[in-house]
């Protein structure tokens, strides 16, 4: 994971949870939608910056000399364009998301069980 995209995961699971619970009550269900709603939306608005980030990743093996001579962020970002267009931002959008939701939903949901689990057990003096 990288920053952005657990930055707009954390906001966007904040916003969305609030919103199907606005009580803040433990709710497995709601953690769970909310947490994957979360993962998917990050994952939707940060693909550009991961096809980016597998050019440079995998340059040293590419056979095309313009991909393997890629300089940095922008020079990469020029050649997905001139090569695929805009679209070729959002190469592997439908797997990336596909796989991060359940992970986020799971993540999510585990994440607001402990906190339930430790609020209700925190002046319990067992």
């Amino acid at each position: 994971m990288t920053v952005p995209f657990t930055a707009l995961q954390f906001l966007a699971y904040g916003s969305i949870s609030q919103s199907m619970n606005p009580s803040r009550e433990y709710n497995p269900t709601t953690h769970m939608v909310a947490g994957g709603l979360a993962g998917g939306f990050a994952a939707a608005l940060t693909t550009p910056l991961d096809v980016i980030k597998t050019l440079l990743q995998t340059r040293g093996s590419a056979k095309d000399q313009e991909l393997r001579h890629a300089k940095g962020m922008f020079d990469a970002a020029s050649i997905i364009k001139r090569q695929h267009g805009y679209g070729g931002f959002f190469r592997g959008l439908r797997p990336r998301i596909m796989t991060t939701v359940p992970s986020t939903a799971i993540c999510w949901s585990s994440y607001e069980l402990a906190k339930n689990y430790f609020i209700r057990h925190h002046d319990d003096p067992r």
